[in-house]
């Protein structure tokens, strides 16, 4: 039978159970010395110029030594990425991993102006941020000093790298930015009328066939739900008329029966003949 540790881990979501394993298997190769930082970084002339095109993907996996810094940005890709998965886009996992490919396109294409060799921590603040719009009204507590809301979380993250290590956190500001452009064309882009209810962030058919993912947006999804069109009068008019007709065409058969029957079971019994085959008959149908 699996232990506690394999059920767990057994239990993440496909996306953040890949990128997890692939984070603590890189971190764990480079502290045996099987690699080492000088193979990992990513730089266009490196990757593309000499042909490394591996540092494409290692420059997003490697967080840095093992070290307390390491332990709690695992813990956010954990934590964070899972509630993702399994709550915002737990009926759309191929709109998860797109959205975390286009953000490490997008990430690769910023990174020479924020001047970041390993971009992993800006891949996490990023979607931290993202998290932290999905969970707004959440409630942090920060080193049980005080607590904030969710959506302050990532402010609250540089305003501590600011203090640490005295200086401005420009990379992981520019991944705010990152972060604020994914969420917005994923959840409030298709709710404006001027989009015209386009999902511009969503899969390709390929990957959503690859992940399960229906074809049809899901209906778990209420964010990506127009909530106006649930009261507009054509809706709900022609519901209740369809209800209406139903109702009159209900009363009209009841009638019909009455006046071939009359009211049998609430008939005096005369003793008459007639009138108990009348109630069998009536009872029989009603059995039918």
């Amino acid at each position: 039978m699996p232990n506690q540790l394999e059920e767990w881990y057994l239990q993440i979501p496909i996306c953040t159970r890949i990128y997890l394993t692939a984070t603590v298997g890189l971190t764990l190769a480079e502290q045996m010395e099987l690699v080492t930082q000088y193979d990992l970084f990513y730089t266009y002339n490196y990757a593309f110029t000499r042909k490394q095109y591996w540092r494409v993907v290692t420059t997003f996996l490697f967080l840095g030594r093992l070290s307390l810094d390491w332990m709690l940005s695992v813990y956010f890709i954990e934590r964070h990425w899972r509630d993702l998965e399994e709550g915002s886009y737990l009926t759309r996992p191929a709109d998860f991993a797109w959205m975390l490919i286009l953000m490490c396109v997008v990430l690769l294409a910023v990174s020479p102006y924020v001047g970041a060799l390993f971009l992993g921590h800006m891949l996490v603040t990023a979607l931290t941020y993202v998290w932290s719009r999905h969970y707004s009204y959440m409630f942090l507590n920060i080193m049980g000093l005080f607590n904030i809301s969710a959506s302050y979380f990532p402010w609250c993250m540089i305003g501590f790298s600011l203090l640490v290590e005295n200086r401005w956190p420009v990379p992981e500001m520019a991944a705010i930015g990152v972060g604020h452009l994914f969420w917005f064309l994923g959840e409030e882009w298709p709710r404006r009328a001027e989009s015209g209810g386009a999902h511009v962030l969503r899969a390709p058919k390929f990957l959503r066939r690859l992940m399960s993912q229906e074809d049809a947006p899901a209906a778990a999804d209420s964010r990506h739900d127009d909530l106006d069109d649930l009261s507009e009068d054509d809706g709900f008019g022609a519901a209740a008329a369809e209800d209406s007709d139903g109702g009159e065409e209900e009363e009209e058969e009841e009638e019909e029966e009455e006046e071939t029957y009359g009211d049998p079971f609430n008939s005096v019994d005369t003793g008459d003949d007639s009138s108990l085959h009348q109630r069998a008959t009536y009872a029989r149908e009603l059995d039918d």
